[in-house]
């Protein structure tokens, strides 16, 4: 793995705002289920695929941390 990788993704936590159907709105959890992942937005019963999300990505910084062991 390159040291100076940087990996983009949305990160979907409750209180981030995200734009759904050109509306905002605000994420109250995520849920994985069957290898799928939900987002529940507050006001809303439904659950949303994240695909349908709109949201800046957030960069990761990925580094090795060795065993204490």
């Amino acid at each position: 793995m390159d040291p100076t990788a940087y990996y983009y993704m949305p990160l979907f936590k409750p209180g981030t705002s995200v734009h759904w159907n050109q509306q905002p709105e605000t994420v109250s959890h995520v849920v994985v289920r069957r290898n799928a992942l939900m987002v529940h937005l507050v006001g809303h019963e439904a659950p949303v695929h994240p695909e349908a999300l709109q949201l800046e990505p957030t960069a990761f910084h990925l580094t090795r941390v060795p065993d204490r062991f």
